[in-house]
């Protein structure tokens, strides 16, 4: 490649490629099934150099050594309220059904929503328990994720076109996931910053991916209340169980049991399930077909294409 960007590889680079090149063609006369592992590995290297390993930073909690704290934890009533007002279950974005769609125009007036990012701007995290901690910033992922949106909508110079994808928010070559999302005590935060260092190394608790929401149809669903540090287990629980019943964007057993067809997120963050993702699934005491198919080591795992367009209610 570096020959090339010089101008041109010389002949005997041209005799030691031939080889690369009948193996590519080969790769690409094979039905695409067969080469879609060769395809997976490749796309979750090139994740893996933009998504930092998590899996092996020091000292990560498990949520169940955690007892909840003895002193008055953050209040969360005004995204609970803003949650139940404004989001809503069963909806649909392209082929992405049983969806819970936000609006985020109504998001955008609500002066609770307002409220809720001062108080998260005032938070005292020093005072905060491990579980309390962890609903904090969960909450918080999700509220400023939200915010993002708001922004744009509130904004004198925003597109009047609806806004079809919040990867359409980079701004001068900085991805949306870099740029400061607010506030959180005296931090200001990108929503990387929360995903990655306050909760995955921080956290070793897989279910977390099925807590966070990036604003696209495609991720987990919005949950309609916040989370709480008193009933953390019961709600990350039913959050990984909403995710994987979904047959549109979480798991989806096809091929008469042959086919196990996941979330593209348990591809990228794939060692963020260990042992490994099949037997992470196998563990979760998942309803049927989907039980079988997880443990059964004949039923081949591809992936849902990733929709990213905005999880907005029509």
């Amino acid at each position: 490649e570096r020959q090339a960007e010089r101008g041109g590889a010389q002949p005997h680079s041209l005799s030691a490629g031939r080889p690369r090149m009948r193996l590519v063609t080969a790769l690409l006369s094979m039905p695409l099934d067969l080469i879609q592992p060769v395809l997976y590995k490749l796309e979750k290297r090139v994740a893996s150099a933009s998504i930092p390993q998590a899996f092996n930073a020091p000292g990560r909690l498990r949520l169940a050594n955690e007892q909840p704290g003895v002193a008055a934890g953050f209040d969360h009533s005004a995204w609970t309220g803003c949650l139940q007002r404004h989001v809503t279950v069963g909806g649909a974005v392209g082929d992405v059904r049983e969806l819970n769609t936000v609006d985020y125009a109504g998001l955008s007036k609500d002066p609770e929503f307002d409220r809720y990012l001062v108080q998260l701007e005032g938070a005292d995290l020093g005072v905060l328990g491990p579980r309390e901690e962890l609903a904090l910033w969960m909450n918080a992922y999700n509220a400023l994720c939200c915010a993002h949106i708001v922004r744009h909508l509130r904004s004198s110079e925003a597109d009047p076109t609806p806004l079809k994808s919040i990867l359409a928010l980079k701004k001068d070559g900085v991805p949306i996931w870099d740029q400061i999302a607010g506030k959180v005590g005296s931090l200001e935060l990108s929503l990387n910053q929360i995903e990655h260092d306050r909760l995955r190394k921080r956290w070793a608790e897989p279910t977390v991916h099925a807590c966070i929401v990036c604003a696209s149809a495609s991720c987990p669903n919005l949950r309609r209340e916040a989370f709480a540090a008193a009933t953390l287990e019961v709600q990350m629980k039913e959050q990984l169980l909403d995710w994987v019943s979904n047959p549109t964007k979480g798991l989806s057993v096809e091929d008469g049991g042959k086919k196990l067809v996941l979330s593209r997120i348990f591809l990228w963050f794939e060692d963020d399930f260990p042992p490994m993702v099949r037997s992470y699934l196998a563990s979760q005491k998942l309803p049927e077909p989907a039980a079988t198919a997880v443990a059964s080591r004949r039923a081949r795992i591809r992936y849902f294409a990733y929709d990213w367009s905005i999880n907005r209610s029509p």
